[in-house]
Parts: structure tokens; C-alpha cells; sequence
């Protein structure tokens, strides 16, 4: 993350937009207390009818603290540690809190607090606002969104207009001394009828019958109504959206205190020609992102990757490049794809879907969208929150099978669709959305067999949780091949470096770039890339090492060789406890945020004896450090999916689900930690004690190799599996632990 934030010279609209979206902040606080205490039994008698809240005043004077924040923007006003926490953690120092959190605690709605700002920088002033408050004064605003239409007059009244002043719709007879007329289009699926336009004009002539200020929102392209003449009517245009709404926006919803890494947020948005075609989709989606300069990636990969063109005739497909298993099965389905096209093959003998999972970042859809390059055909896209932000079930549903009709109009294609997991499953829906969440399923599931009767159509899938996923979607038909795609290894990612550079540096220090990479995604790879390329070119200097390195952050500094000899340890205590249960591993990757390894568990029969040996694999690494260092770190805690996390699971579960613990032929349901009773509490900590010496006894008469395996991983940073072959080949393999002493 940058160590400075130095602000650019700010629009002159800005201050009195946020001004509004600060008392849109307020208003939004007060609503939420308002509808909690409607929510209580016991409300207060005069609690009854009050609605929505009053408008709050302008805010005479911003918080202190975020007032000398914004007069200081390069100020740390975190203590050291934490901010260098934060930063390796990933967050954003900048917007945290003396806490260390950085969400507000209103979550506000972004599309309303979007137009909110446009409409804001429009007027400029609150001098430009009290002028078409004047007695007579007919205004046009201009560009407004369509979707924008429903939230004109809550904006207004809310966050824009003066104290005592209230927009209400023309279609709503009231009479108040300091009311603007409101006369806004009416829509049908995102679109005015021309019915909507002749209502318009109604609402316009009874606007005009009186005296009081006529506000008319119109979309950029719809002609001036009927009786109004240009002249005679101030026409003000929302302005696009750019960066500098995104930047005011993100510090409204992503911070604390009202700033971000702006640099960083800046150098990662599109430029503002792509951001002028944003939609309220790809807007909800990135936002859902934990920071602004995340944020700011997922937009950028959403608006800067094109759709596949239709390929033209006599132009040779471009070939899947990368490396892993996931590169191969697509290459081997573009085969199978193209074999077909040639009438080499039958449809029905050629797998006809393919589910990506993985962590965010790891290349999901650009893979698929190079399987369409490569197969020279159509690739058409959507995602499960594109449905979504279509509307209520009927139009979510409609949306749905819109995407696979359009995949019929362009056979041969590639369907994909991202983020299927949030179909989720309906065995996970609670009562209230339990038919809700059948319904999109079993719409899904009409589709996707309905789509499989139909040649010429792959249907790629991408997810970060597929565990989510109803089992109905997995299953073979719906999703032929189902392949992981995780963190890329340092051969992929010198790959990926190599392929965005273009020669920029020799192989050499690509080599030492990717290893010191390790744990990146391809998005990391790639937004830095884009970003260390526009400070380049903004500053007119060449891109050189350094500047790469701090984008991709893995500046060359002085490395604690002790932190990271201690994670080497840590991860080679897994391998070889793996290795002895006869467990084939994959991979061992180590950087200084942590450790990874990837093992595949041979089948068994699900004795007690299996569970307990998971137990000292999943242990080994806090073994190997205590029998090396004498004492553990909290490496194997942490999340959901530590080590010890998995361990206590494993334990509890034998005890409460799998009828082999210490209550026999019983099933009680998966415990929950928080209520485990003081003697339950005690049997899991003496299970695990047992469970670590164990594997420490395990390890220690490979106490030397796991030394010296250690300090080699130290410097290569990552073992494939051939690797670990050799350095392994020597180890005995048994099928279970002997009764050892504590060494």
C-alpha cells in the first residue's frame, strides 16, 4: 500500500457534495434508529406514525476528527504497529479508526449516494440550489440515470435541499409554503414507454398551474416536453460518472474517517471514457469489495475486459496460455470443442460444462474468456448478481433465461457464468427465504438441463465457494468437470509477469520477481501491472524494477529470514507427517504472510484411527515448531480453516457426529464451541495435546531433515510434488502412529 496519500487539486463542486453526503449519512443513521425501535414490543406511545425521520439540518462544522484528517491528508493517525498491521493484513490504514476497522457502521445504499454526488457537483453551491428555489423557477436536470428516477425525491428531500424545503412528486397533491414540484418519468423494465412520456406532460401543466419552484428530471436523451421553452427554463446536466465521484463515493462506504489510499484507488480505476458506461451491477458488485483500492481492481478488470468479438474469417485462435492443471483441462475442452466444430466428434461425446472454483483473483474468468478466444467462437457473459439486480423473482428469473436464450442466438459459444455460488442452496435458506431460494434453484436448474439438450454450447462456471452450491447444480450434466484453480505457483506467475512485461526485464529477474511473488493472484499480478505502467507514464519515467516492485508489494528490503525459516519449518512438519500416513503432496508454498500446502488424502474406511491420524497432520506444524524452537507461534490459529480450527472440528466431531468419541452410538448434531461445557472444554485441549505430541514424537527422528528441508524452502519459497518426492524418498511410510514417548 502507498506510503503517502497526497490529495490532487479537488473539482470545485466537491466540498458541497460531500457536505449532502454527509446529511444523506445522518439521515440514513437516523432512519436505521428509527425502524429498530419500531422493531421493539414496548415502543413509546408517540412513536406511532412517525415515518421516516425529519430532514437533518446541514451540518454547520464536519466531525473534528475527520475534519483535520482532511486538512492533513498524509497524517498517521494510527499507532505504528497498527498501521503496518493493517497494511500487511490487507486493509486500508487510511480509513480505519483507532480500532482498526474501516467499514462505516451505515451501510449506505451506493447507487442513491452515486447520483447523489452527480446531482450535487451539477448545481456546484448551495448559492445555485437557493436560486431554483425562487418563485416561478421552472429547472431541468438533465442525464439522469433511468434506474435513478425512484430515488430523485428522496435525495432531494434528504440530503440536497434546504432546511423547510420539500420536493414531492406532481402526482401527490400537497400544499406546503416551501415545496418544490417534482415531475419525473415513470418506467417500465428500465426503459420510458410513450405512455410515461404523455404522463410526463401532464405532470408538467399542473406544475406550471402554480407558483411554486418545478423541478423536471429528464434522461440526457429525451427532447424538451411540451409547453417548455428552452429559453425560459435553466437546464442544469448531471455530469458523468469519472473518478473523482468513485474517490468521493469510496469515502462515504469504504472509511471510517473519511479517507482512503487515494493514490492507490486512482491508479487502479479504469479511465474515466470506460467509467462513463458503468452500470449499477458492476457498480453493487465491486463495491462489495472490503476496500476502496479493491474496489477499484474488480471495476477495472469488470470495464476493461471486452467482450470476445465474433472472430473474424481466416484469423488463427489464439492459444490458453499458463500453467496447471486447470490451463490443461481447458485446453483439453477447446479441443473437444473444435473437433466438434470439424464434425470429428459427437456432441454427446465431448464434456459439455466446466465449473472453476478458487480464492478471488486466481484467473476464474480469464480463463474462460481465453477458452472462447482460443475455440474462435462467441463468448457471452453474466453473472448470478447481474440476475439479481434485475428486480424482484419474476425479473430475476427473466433475466436468467434472457442470458440463455442469448447463448442460443450465438452457438457455437462459451457460457459463462460468474459467481454462481450466490444461487446458493436450498438447504441452506432459512425460513424466510426458504421458497425464495427454491425457486431461483429450480429456475437455474431448468435452465441449465434445458441448455444441455442444445449443441454447441459450453457452460463454463466460476465460484469462490462451490460448498455453497446446491449439490443439484454440481452434478454430472449440469457441471461435467469440476477442477479448483488456486493461488498461481512461481512458474505461473513468472508466466503471467513475463506475458504482461513484453521483454520489459531479463528471465533472470523475473525469476527472483515471481519468487518473491509467491502468494499473489493473477488480479494482484495484473492491476499492479496497470498501475506501476500509469504512474510510469504519468510521471514520464520508464517502468523500472523498483516501481514494480512497489506496486505489486514486495519491495526488496531486508527480509526477516527468522519469520520465514519459522514458516518453513511450520509447512515441512505437514509434509512430512503427510508423507508418513502415505499422503501424496502437492505443493508447499511459503511467503511471509504464511505458509500453504496441498495434499490429497488416500481413501479409507473412516475408522477412528483415520480420523486421529488427520488430527496429527493437521498438528504437525505446531509440532515441528516446538520440537525445533522449543516453543509455538499462533501460525495453526487464526480463522475457520487454521490448523487448529480444522483439528477441534475434527475432534468434536467424533465425538458428536461420527459415533466414534467419547459418547458412542450417539448423534447430537455439530456442537457449537461457544457452549461446550468446562469438561467437554477439556477433553478436546487434551485430545489436541495428545494429538501434537504425537506428531512432534513422529517428526523427531527427521529432526535433521526437516531442518535443512526447511532452510532450502527458505529459498526457493515453493516445492512441487517432484520436489518433495526427492527430498522424502527416504522417509518411511506406515499406516499408522506407534506408541512413542514424548521426546
Amino acid at each position: 500500500m502507498n506510503q503517502s496519500n497526497h490529495s490532487p487539486a479537488r473539482p470545485d463542486w466537491w466540498k458541497f457534495a460531500e457536505d449532502c453526503a454527509r446529511r444523506y449519512h445522518l439521515y440514513y443513521e437516523e432512519l436505521q434508529q428509527t425502524r429498530r425501535k419500531t422493531l421493539k414490543e414496548d415502543a413509546p406511545d408517540d412513536s406511532a406514525g412517525t415515518g421516516e425521520p425529519l430532514v437533518p439540518p446541514a451540518p454547520d462544522r464536519p466531525h473534528s476528527l475527520l475534519h483535520h484528517l482532511s486538512k492533513h491528508p498524509d497524517a498517521r493517525h494510527l499507532p505504528p504497529e497498527l498501521w503496518e498491521h493493517l497494511e500487511q493484513e490487507g486493509a486500508d490504514p487510511f480509513a480505519c479508526d483507532e480500532t482498526g476497522r474501516w467499514l462505516p457502521h451505515t451501510d449506505l445504499p451506493a447507487d442513491k449516494l452515486l447520483l447523489l454526488l452527480r446531482i450535487s457537483a451539477a448545481f456546484g453551491s448551495p448559492a445555485a440550489v437557493d436560486a431554483q428555489l425562487a418563485r416561478g423557477a421552472v429547472l431541468i436536470l438533465r442525464n439522469i440515470p433511468v434506474p435513478g428516477f425512484s430515488g430523485v425525491e428522496n435525495i432531494l428531500n434528504h440530503a440536497l435541499l434546504p432546511p423547510g424545503w420539500q420536493a414531492y412528486d406532481a402526482r401527490r397533491q400537497v400544499q406546503l409554503p416551501q415545496r418544490v414540484t417534482l415531475a419525473v418519468p415513470s418506467t417500465r423494465n428500465g426503459a420510458i414507454e410513450q405512455g410515461h412520456f404523455d404522463e410526463l406532460q401532464d405532470l408538467i401543466i399542473k406544475g406550471l398551474a402554480h407558483s411554486q419552484p418545478l423541478w423536471i428530471c429528464l434522461p440526457d436523451e429525451m427532447a424538451l416536453p411540451a409547453p417548455l421553452v428552452a429559453e425560459h427554463c435553466h437546464q442544469l446536466t448531471v455530469p458523468q460518472v469519472d473518478a473523482d465521484f468513485l474517490i468521493a463515493l469510496l469515502r462515504q462506504t469504504h472509511s471510517r474517517t473519511g479517507r482512503i489510499d487515494e493514490a492507490a484507488a486512482r491508479a487502479a480505476l479504469p479511465r474515466n471514457g470506460q467509467l462513463q458506461e458503468l452500470s449499477t451491477p458492476a457498480l453493487s458488485f465491486a463495491l462489495r469489495a472490503p476496500t476502496a483500492k479493491k474496489m477499484a481492481q474488480r471495476l477495472s478488470q469488470a470495464l476493461t475486459a471486452p467482450a470476445t468479438p465474433e472472430p473474424e474469417a481466416g484469423t488463427p485462435p489464439r492459444e490458453i496460455t499458463g500453467i496447471g492443471p486447470s490451463y490443461d483441462t481447458a485446453r483439453q475442452l477447446v479441443a473437444d470443442l473444435r473437433l466438434w466444430a470439424e464434425g470429428g466428434v459427437a456432441w454427446n461425446e465431448i464434456p459439455h460444462s466446466l465449473l472453476l472454483f478458487g480464492a478471488p483473483g486466481t484467473g476464474k474468468s480469464y480463463l474462460a474468456r481465453a477458452m472462447g478466444r482460443s475455440a474462435a467462437v462467441n463468448c457471452v457473459e453474466t453473472s448470478c448478481a447481474e440476475w439479481q439486480s434485475a428486480g424482484h423473482l419474476g425479473n430475476l428469473l427473466l433475466a436468467m433465461r434472457r442470458s440463455f436464450d442469448d447463448a442460443r442466438k450465438n452457438a457455437p459459444c462459451i457460457l459463462f457464468l460468474d459467481e454462481i455460488d450466490a444461487i446458493g442452496s436450498r438447504d441452506s435458506a432459512s425460513d424466510n427465504s426458504a421458497s425464495y431460494r427454491r425457486q431461483v434453484v429450480a429456475g437455474f436448474l431448468e435452465q441449465m438441463d434445458r441448455i444441455s439438450l442444445e449443441e454447441g454450447i459450453m457452460v463454463v462456471g466460476a465460484c469462490n465457494h462451490p460448498q455453497h452450491i446446491d449439490p443439484a447444480v454440481l452434478r454430472a450434466g449440469r457441471f461435467d468437470i469440476k477442477i479448483e484453480m488456486p493461488l498461481p505457483s512461481k512458474a505461473m506467475l513468472q508466466h503471467l509477469l513475463a506475458e504482461r512485461l513484453q521483454n520489459t526485464f531479463s528471465e533472470d529477474v523475473l525469476q527472483q520477481l515471481a519468487r518473491d511473488s509467491i502468494g499473489k493472484t493473477a488480479a494482484d499480478v495484473d492491476a499492479a501491472v496497470r498501475s506501476a505502467r500509469s504512474e510510469a507514464r504519468h510521471s514520464g519515467c520508464p517502468l523500472d524494477l523498483q516501481l514494480l516492485r512497489r506496486h505489486l508489494g514486495v519491495r526488496e528490503l531486508e527480509e526477516n529470514h527468522g519469520l520465514l525459516y519459522r514458516i518453513c519449518v511450520h509447512e515441512c512438519g505437514h509434509a512430512i507427517a503427510a508423507w508418513i500416513f502415505g499422503e501424496a503432496i502437492t505443493q508447499v508454498r511459503v511467503a511471509a504472510a504464511g505458509g500453504t500446502i496441498e495434499r490429497d488424502v488416500p481413501p479409507n474406511p473412516g475408522l477412528a484411527s483415520d480420523f486421529d491420524r488427520q488430527l496429527y497432520v493437521h498438528l504437525a506444524g505446531r509440532a515441528a515448531e516446538r520440537l525445533i524452537f522449543g516453543v509455538v507461534s499462533a501460525g495453526a490459529g487464526g480463522g475457520a480453516t487454521s490448523d487448529l480450527a480444522q483439528a477441534a472440528r475434527m475432534a468434536l466431531a467424533m465425538d458428536y457426529e461420527l459415533g466414534l468419541g467419547a459418547i458412542g452410538n450417539a448423534w447430537l448434531g455439530t456442537p457449537d464451541f461457544a457452549r461446550l461445557t468446562a469438561e467437554e472444554r477439556t477433553r478436546l485441549q487434551e485430545r489436541l495435546d495428545h494429538a501434537e505430541d504425537v506428531a512432534r514424537a513422529l517428526l523427531y527422528p527427521h529432526k535433521h531433515l526437516l531442518k535443512e528441508m526447511a532452510s532450502v524452502l527458505v529459498r526457493e519459497r515453493e516445492f512441487g510434488g517432484e520436489a518433495i518426492k526427492c527430498w522424502l524418498r527416504d522417509v518411511p511410510r506406515k499406516n499408522g502412529p506407534e506408541q512413542v514417548l514424548d521426546q
